[in-house]
């Protein structure tokens, strides 16, 4: 079996950030004029005129202008003769290159946006979170705004696909402003993740993203498994997009499961079912009952090891050696999950040539991990159990012994019949989630492999 490497998937909340940009210095003309918005204004060739939008809105003008905002960036025109803008809130400045009568139309967003969206998006009703993603269909027209209002942010949206699919987004972006050197708000960002990963946490498809430069349409295509996907687009302005899926197994590795789980002294070894196109295999464990993001690593055979992998670093022109991931802690339990994967170059390594393909994730297997042994641990004692009257916690703590591999620590509320469990390899833990005012009764035992020592003495810590 080949180790490729182990290493902690990223949260889902990483994905899709609102742009920013440091703003080096507002655009304030001198000998400005002020400009009144519907009705008509005389405007001399050169000359710079002012205006202010009190809302988001649509302004339409007649003749050949140009509106600037406040960052001197130049906004896009729009319509059959170029005279109609989609503006945020703000001020702006207006010239033109003749003497010429100019007559605007201003017409809050508010009252138009039904026509502008497919979903009307309010400071109440957003989808500014992955966990606000709006579902749509396959085949479906959206049309949207983004960062037109200050409420509003990156959007989300979710669809499912009940089987391998070829799934390609046309997209076009009508961008506030003309694309300009430091305005990063002419640009828009699409990122693709998938949500099918039991042990949680959201997992990058790649390519998992592209960028569209201005105003102009494009697309992209993503060989997906079956599953629900979530993407999040960061642009500001208008846009519009549809998704369409064609059936294709090709290069997506058909699916996988996890046929038994070892136990040895590095860790735990899964053996998986074989899969069609897959190249390599993808294991992703999670303590039961945390929130951490999981880990995951990779073998080149269905046999896949949760064993830390050694990678080397060059420093001082010597090859340093460094782990990578964590051991597995004895008698703790865990949730596996297992995947295939085609040409995992792309991830690995950087090579924009290829590209990876994920197989969905199979179902989860709860396995409990104990180092091979068979000696019994002996007694080990509670040092210190005191409560932590800041965060209303419970610590405790106590002097390892050389024959225990991990630590049971067992607490209960007095008079209560409930013992709760928790394993840690470590010489001191906190104990959380607990009530207050109450009295608590803690004990511990030595674990090695499945061996037991026996319980300490119980002490009882009160908690305010």
């Amino acid at each position: 079996m080949k180790k490729i490497i182990t290493m902690a998937l990223a949260s889902a909340a990483l994905f899709g950030s609102s742009a920013t940009t440091v703003q080096a210095g507002t655009y304030n003309p001198k000998n400005i004029t002020s400009f009144n918005i519907n009705r008509r204004n005389y405007v001399a060739k050169g000359k710079i005129y002012k205006l202010h939008l009190p809302a988001a809105g649509r302004l339409v003008t007649n003749g050949n202008v140009t509106l600037k905002n406040s960052m001197e960036w130049t906004c896009i025109p729009y319509g059959k003769d170029k005279n109609t803008y989609y503006l945020r809130k703000g001020t702006y400045y207006l010239t033109s290159s003749k003497n010429i009568s100019v007559k605007t139309t201003y017409t809050r967003l508010t009252k138009i946006r039904k026509n502008l969206e497919t979903y009307v998006e309010t400071k109440k009703n957003n989808d500014n979170s992955s966990l606000k993603a709006r579902k749509i269909e396959i085949g479906q027209d959206i049309k949207a705004m983004g960062e037109v209002y200050d409420y509003d942010s990156v959007d989300y949206y979710t669809f499912t696909i009940d089987s391998p699919q070829m799934v390609t987004m046309r997209m076009t972006n009508n961008p506030i402003y003309q694309l300009g050197k430091g305005n990063i708000f002419s640009k828009m960002n699409v990122i693709m993740f998938s949500e099918n990963n039991p042990v949680g946490g959201s997992t990058m498809l790649y390519p998992e993203s592209f960028e569209i430069n201005g105003n102009k349409i494009a697309s992209q295509s993503w060989y997906l498994s079956k599953g629900n996907y979530t993407f999040s687009v960061n642009t500001r302005g208008l846009y519009n997009f549809q998704l369409t899926a064609v059936p294709d197994t090709r290069v997506v590795p058909a699916d996988t499961e996890i046929e038994s789980l070892q136990n040895t002294k590095d860790g735990v070894v899964a053996n998986l079912r074989d899969a069609r196109h897959a190249k390599t295999y993808e294991l992703a464990w999670r303590e039961k009952g945390s929130k951490a993001a999981p880990f995951t690593s990779s073998s080149n055979t269905t046999e896949v090891s949760t064993a830390p992998a050694t990678r080397y670093i060059d420093k001082n022109d010597r090859k340093i050696p460094v782990s990578i991931g964590k051991k597995l802690v004895n008698g703790q339990s865990y949730y596996f999950v297992a995947r295939g994967v085609s040409n995992p170059d792309y991830i690995r390594y950087g090579n924009p040539e290829k590209d990876n393909y994920f197989g969905a994730w199979s179902n989860s297997v709860e396995h409990t991990y104990y180092a091979p042994s068979d000696a019994t641990p002996g007694a080990v004692d509670l040092t210190t159990a005191k409560a932590d009257s800041t965060y209303h916690n419970i610590h405790v703590a106590w002097n390892k012994i050389a024959s225990a591999q991990s630590y049971r620590i067992a607490y209960r509320q007095k008079g209560t019949n409930k013992w709760y469990y928790e394993v840690t390899d470590q010489a001191t833990n906190a104990i959380t989630g607990i009530t207050r005012n109450r009295n608590y009764e803690v004990k511990l035992q030595a674990l090695n492999g499945e061996k037991t020592g026996p319980w300490s003495a119980i002490k009882t810590i009160f908690v305010k």
